[in-house]
C-alpha cells in the first residue's frame, strides 16, 4: 500500500515537473493545456494525472505527454510514465496551490501591472552577467532605458535555456517601472500565428492588428516559428513597419542568427538586420557557478546543499541554463524533506538528469584540437607537442581557452590533453587568450568562429 510520506513526494514531483513546465511554454499554452493538470494517484513508476475534458486529455495525449513523461522523469530522477485519466469536477482537488512559476497580478494599484506572461523574478538585478552574455546584457538595458531610440529592433540570438527570455521579460519590467502607462505586449511566435489563425477563421482580424500595431512595446519570442508561414510573416511585416515607422520599439529573440533561419522572406531577414544583433553564448564555468549561488537566494531558512553540489552541477550543465536551474530547483525540493543534500545524495537523485547531460555533451577536448589546428593550418599534434612559435603557441592557447569554455574538464585534465601539461599553464593560456580577445581582433574573430562552430 502506498504510504502517506511517497503520495507526498508524488505530488511534490508533480508541483516541481509543472513549475519547470511553466517555464517551458508560453504562458497561454500552459494555461490552456497544463495549469488544470491535477495529481491524483502515483507509485514508483506511474503517475496519474486528471483533467476535466475528454476533449484536453485526448489533446494532451497526443501532442504533450510525453514532454510532460520527460519533465517527470527529471524531476524524480528516475523513469517515470504518465497517464492523463479525464475526471468529474467533483473528483479534482477544490483548491489548486498557486504555482510558483505562475504570474502573480498586482498586489496594489501603486504597482506596475505585468502582463501575465512575464515572470516577475526575470528581471535586470536577477540576470548574472558573464563574459558569454555581457553586450547582449548592455543591450537590452540601453533598449529599456531609451525605448524605441538606442536600438530598434533589439534581434537577441542564441540557443535554447541560455537567458533570452530572462532579457526581454527584464526589458519589459524595467519599462514598466519607469513608465507605468507604457503599453507592453510580450508573446511567443507560436502564439502570435495561433491568434491570427484563429483572428482569420473569426472575421476579427481588425480586432487583432489593433492590438499588436497600437503598442508601444512589442517583444516576440522565438522568431524561428514563423519560418514558412508565409500569410503569417506578411501579416508580421506590415506590422512591423507600422510599429518602426511610429518609433516604437520591437525585440525579437531566436535561437541562431535570422540569415541561418530558413523559409523567411528576405524582406523581414533585411529589417531585423536594421537594429542591432545580440548573441548569448553558453557561459563559462564561473558564470554557470555564479548563477547557482544567484538561485540559493531562494532557499528556504534550514536547508542546506553542500557546496561541491554546485560545482558538480555547473561542471555538468554546459549548455542549458534552464536545465541546471531546473535540476536545483529539484534538489532545493528535496533539501526541504531531506534538510541537506550531500553530493553522493545529488548525484543519486540526480542520475537520470546527469546521464542524458553527459549523452548531449558531444563537444571533446580532441573536436577543439582539430578545429583549432584546422583554422590556424597547422598539424593537430602541434596541439600536444613541444614547439613554441607564435602562431603555433596562440593556436594551443585558444584550444585550451575554448577547452574550458565548452567542456566540464578541470585544469588538470585540459593540460593532460596537450601534452601533460599542468594546470598553471591553462590558467596562463586563458589568461592570455581573454587578453587577446580585447586588444587582438584576429584573436577575437578567430576565438568567436570556433565557439560558434564548437557549439552547434
Amino acid at each position: 500500500m502506498t504510504t502517506q510520506f511517497t503520495v507526498s513526494m508524488h505530488q511534490e514531483i508533480w508541483r516541481k515537473a509543472k513549475e519547470d513546465l511553466a517555464e517551458k511554454f508560453s504562458a497561454d499554452i500552459f494555461e490552456s493545456w497544463f495549469a488544470g493538470l491535477s495529481y491524483l494517484e502515483g507509485d514508483d513508476d506511474n503517475l496519474v494525472l486528471g483533467v476535466d475534458t475528454e476533449f484536453a486529455a485526448i489533446w494532451i495525449r497526443d501532442n504533450y505527454l510525453d514532454i510532460i513523461s520527460n519533465q517527470v522523469s527529471i524531476t524524480a530522477a528516475r523513469k517515470i510514465t504518465v497517464q492523463i485519466k479525464v475526471v468529474e469536477p467533483a473528483e479534482t482537488p477544490r483548491e489548486r496551490e498557486p504555482l510558483q512559476a505562475e504570474r502573480p497580478r498586482a498586489a496594489c494599484s501603486t504597482e506596475p501591472k505585468l502582463p501575465k506572461s512575464i515572470i516577475p523574478h526575470n528581471t535586470f538585478e536577477t540576470f548574472v552577467v558573464g563574459e558569454s552574455n555581457r553586450f547582449a546584457h548592455a543591450a537590452a538595458l540601453a533598449v529599456a532605458q531609451n525605448p524605441g531610440i538606442s536600438y530598434n529592433p533589439l534581434f537577441i540570438y542564441g540557443s535554447t535555456g541560455l537567458g533570452k527570455t530572462h532579457l526581454m521579460h527584464a526589458i519589459a519590467q524595467f519599462i514598466l517601472k519607469n513608465r507605468r502607462d507604457a503599453r507592453i505586449v510580450y508573446l511567443s511566435s507560436e502564439t502570435f500565428v495561433n491568434e491570427y489563425v484563429n483572428a482569420l477563421r473569426e472575421n476579427s482580424i481588425s480586432s487583432f492588428r489593433k492590438r499588436y500595431r497600437n503598442t508601444d512595446v512589442l517583444l516576440i519570442d522565438d522568431i524561428q516559428f514563423f519560418a514558412g508561414k508565409e500569410r503569417c510573416q506578411e501579416e508580421f511585416f506590415h506590422t512591423f513597419n507600422e510599429l518602426f515607422n511610429s518609433s516604437k520599439q520591437i525585440v525579437l529573440s531566436c535561437d541562431k542568427p535570422i540569415n541561418e533561419v530558413s523559409d523567411i522572406e528576405q524582406r523581414l531577414v533585411s529589417r531585423f538586420g536594421w537594429g542591432l544583433s545580440a548573441d548569448i553564448q553558453a557561459p563559462d564555468y564561473e558564470t554557470r557557478l555564479a548563477i547557482l549561488h544567484n538561485k540559493l537566494a531562494d532557499m528556504p531558512e534550514g536547508v542546506e546543499i553542500h557546496p561541491e553540489v554546485l560545482d558538480l552541477l555547473a561542471r555538468k550543465f554546459t549548455k542549458n541554463i534552464r536545465r541546471m536551474e531546473g535540476a536545483l530547483n529539484n534538489l532545493i525540493g528535496y533539501a526541504t524533506l531531506l534538510k541537506t543534500i550531500s553530493l553522493e545524495k545529488a548525484q543519486q537523485l540526480l542520475a537520470d538528469a546527469l546521464m542524458q547531460e553527459d549523452e548531449t555533451q558531444s563537444i571533446d577536448i580532441e573536436d577543439i584540437q582539430k578545429k583549432t589546428a584546422d583554422y590556424f593550418k597547422i598539424d593537430v599534434s602541434e596541439m600536444s607537442g613541444k614547439r613554441r612559435p607564435a602562431s603555433i603557441a596562440m593556436a594551443r592557447q585558444i584550444a585550451m581557452y575554448i577547452s574550458r569554455k565548452l567542456t566540464t574538464h578541470s585544469l588538470q585534465e585540459i593540460g593532460k590533453r596537450f601534452g601533460g601539461r599542468d594546470h598553471g599553464t591553462v590558467m596562463h593560456a586563458i589568461r592570455v587568450v581573454d587578453h587577446s580577445i580585447n586588444h587582438d581582433e584576429n584573436v577575437h574573430r578567430a576565438v568567436e568562429y570556433l565557439m560558434k562552430i564548437l557549439a552547434v
